[in-house]
């Protein structure tokens, strides 16, 4: 197929991100089974996107204004999808410390619960089902605080050519009264064109920025504000061209000296594709399983029904459905797939709602009889199955997992079955061999609000477009590529390819799959930079998150503690240590000896900051330091730093008479410097130190 017709056809494919990002805010607890934390002074958020790759840092200082002496345990909402690469925090020394990588999962215990008691549920719904643990090793004292920076990179959801990061976290479901203060600084820069940026409030806080800045390939804007009421939730998104669909590909090549994880290709990519609007979508027939036992009873059944009664109510014209319930035993709504009509919505819908949760788990059953539903499929339509549990049943793993492969195989082989674990009690590696062995995924989940997050699933995937696909490359070089295998493409969605590469160049990629029954290939030629681009730094963290999560599949696929198991475990733990990316089996430390000092002992950027103008400052134009502030005389030394520590310009001068520094923007090699910067000043006397914004 030829280049205009592929463009043609992608605009309708796009493939899911798999859970809604969650850009909130830490908190430190003191004891977590009441939800008591310390105040928080203030909230810096900094987020960094390139071409919907995110560098967040997220800086937050916490007041000990109790009377007593408190251990504390820092916690963030983390969304499943980010990859935390750095906590630093500093104390009333003003020196910034490093945590250290250590290979050990997160300590999950907080204070206040370790006697057993549970954590308190609003806290545990506000921390989500994937929080960040972090654990300060010194007790805090009365009147004293304690600042923490916590910075991760992530790739951003997508849909229907709109990208968001939102703050769902509403800190009024854990604290009472106002925060002192929040600073929210966002630049974007996009190799499709954007049309605008915004951020506005979930709660009862309306941001109003500063200076909101756009054009077609960069924007930016800056928040500050005080006395801001806790149910301070927002969100931040952007627009891009909606016509601009189709391969967007992200590229760097690394030297040597950086490539120090493994003896791969020096060259990393990220493919963003998405199919045209336009596309026809397939038909699908969906079976939705749910856990109705009596772990369920409560606010978890009511969520599965909710989640449940969802999917049905966004289903297709021309899709077929069912909806099995069990618990020691299935209970189908109907005993085959049914057309997707008005009637049998209605009758679905109140099926679902007569529910009750009561009895055992029968996981092998309910699987047998939820695909065996496909038994009348027609060839052509996308075939799926999502499938929740609280527990686990008394078969083998084997058992269950030979039952589901061989079934798919004879009745379905290209049907996708999607498994999400709630709670703590479900088995882990069933769930996610489940999914791997059967072309679909799985989420773990917290009991919080995971009919949100399984509602936001269905809609990535409602509308299929491209099945089964495979991509080839005419490089030999292009090795090393995930996801594998490709779940689809999905209108409004994009499906994400990342991969290393030795020759830089010219490439094509060939892209193949089924739509409606008949075979589609397609092919498209992009450009694979042979050039190190520190401002990218990012494509590798991507490339070694998503290589993480392929071994972690892998070691799902073996018995645990099985020398099998115990040699991937190691294998992730070394390559996540290495490459600074969180896993399931390391965690940050900042025990005494695990830490080090990070910037050289930088000072607090928020009481040394000195006058940037203008602020941000547009590319091509220079940049003004006021030193007036600073005691003058003797050597000063300038540094500046980008968003992930390299520094980009280096100065040494006598001190200027006018008291004022300019920079011309560039790096030492001449290159357009742009992003959220660091700066950090020191002569005889004193070190002053900030940040500004390059737009």
């Amino acid at each position: 197929m030829s280049n205009s017709s592929f463009r043609v056809f992608l605009t309708t494919l796009h493939i899911p991100c798999l859970m809604t990002t969650a850009l909130a805010q830490g908190v430190m607890i003191h004891d977590a089974s009441t939800g008591a934390m310390l105040d928080i002074a203030f909230s810096d958020i900094r987020v960094d996107v390139q071409d919907q790759v995110a560098l967040v840092t997220s800086t937050q200082r916490f007041m000990n204004n109790t009377a007593d002496t408190l251990t504390v345990k820092y916690a963030y909402p983390l969304a499943s999808t980010a990859s935390a690469t750095r906590v630093r925090w500093m104390r009333t020394d003003s020196i910034w410390h490093t945590a250290s990588m250590v290979a050990q999962p997160q300590d999950t215990v907080l204070p206040g619960t370790g006697g057993g008691l549970p954590m308190d549920p609003d806290l545990q719904d506000y921390l989500g089902a994937s929080p960040l643990y972090f654990n300060v090793s010194d007790p805090v004292p009365p009147g004293t605080w304690i600042s923490v920076e916590l910075t991760y990179v992530q790739l951003l959801p997508y849909a229907n050519a709109r990208v968001e990061l939102i703050a769902s976290s509403d800190y009024a479901q854990v604290m009472t009264g106002v925060l002192p203060m929040m600073d929210i600084d966002v630049s974007v820069r996009s190799q499709r064109a954007l049309l605008s940026i915004d951020i506005s409030g979930t709660g009862t806080w309306s941001p109003t920025p500063d200076m909101p800045f756009v054009s077609t390939d960069s924007a930016h804007f800056h928040v500050h504000d005080t006395g801001i009421p806790a149910s301070c939730g927002f969100a931040i998104g952007y627009d891009l061209d909606p016509l601009a669909y189709g391969i967007t590909c992200l590229s760097n090549y690394l030297p040597d000296s950086l490539v120090k994880c493994d003896e791969l290709a020096n060259g990393f990519f990220v493919l963003l594709i998405e199919p045209e609007p336009t596309s026809q979508v397939v038909q699908k027939d969906f079976v939705i399983v749910i856990d109705k036992s009596g772990s369920m009873t409560g606010t978890k059944i009511q969520e599965a029904k909710d989640a449940a009664s969802f999917m049905v109510n966004h289903l297709n014209a021309g899709d077929a459905f069912n909806v099995i319930a069990f618990d020691s035993f299935n209970t189908p709504w109907t005993s085959a797939l049914q057309p997707f009509n008005a009637a049998n919505m209605q009758a679905a819908l109140n099926w679902i709602a007569s529910i009750q949760a009561g009895g055992g788990t029968n996981i092998n059953d309910a699987i047998t009889e939820g695909i065996e539903d496909f038994s009348t499929s027609p060839a052509g339509h996308a075939r799926s199955i999502v499938f929740l549990t609280d527990g686990q049943d008394q078969s083998s793993n084997e058992v269950i997992l030979s039952n589901a492969h061989a079934l798919r195989m004879s009745i379905a082989p290209d049907l996708q079955l999607f498994t999400f674990g709630i709670g703590e009690g479900f088995n882990e590696q069933l769930l996610n061999q489940l999914a791997v062995q059967n072309n679909g995924v799985s989420q773990f989940l917290e009991t919080a609000n995971f009919s949100q997050v399984m509602s936001d699933f269905y809609t990535q995937i409602q509308n299929p477009v491209l099945l089964s696909p495979t991509a080839s490359f005419d490089h030999p070089d292009v090795q090393h590529l995930y996801p594998d295998p490709l779940l689809g493409l999905f209108v409004g969605q994009q499906m994400v390819i990342v991969g290393r590469y030795a020759v830089p160049g010219l490439v094509n990629l060939h892209l193949s799959g089924f739509a409606s029954g008949s075979p589609v290939s397609f092919d498209f030629q992009f450009d694979l930079t042979g050039t190190y681009d520190p401002a990218r730094l990012f494509i590798p963290k991507i490339w070694a998150q998503k290589a993480v999560d392929a071994l972690v599949n892998e070691y799902y696929g073996f018995e645990e503690g099985s020398a099998s198991a115990e040699a991937i475990h190691d294998s992730i733990v070394s390559f996540s240590m290495c490459n600074s990316i969180g896993s399931p089996f390391t965690s940050f430390s900042g025990d005494p000896g695990g830490w080090t000092v990070g910037l050289e002992e930088e000072v607090d950027t928020q009481a040394s900051a000195i006058p940037v103008f203008p602020e941000p400052s547009p590319a091509g134009s220079p940049v003004t330091f006021d030193l007036s502030g600073m005691r003058g005389g003797g050597t000063i030394v300038i540094q500046l730093f980008d968003a992930t520590g390299r520094l980009v310009h280096e100065e040494r001068l006598v001190w200027p008479t006018s008291g004022r520094w300019t920079w011309n923007g560039l790096d030492a090699n001449g290159r357009e410097v742009k992003g959220s910067l660091l700066y950090r000043i020191t002569n005889d006397h004193e070190v002053r130190s900030g940040r500004f914004t390059r737009l």
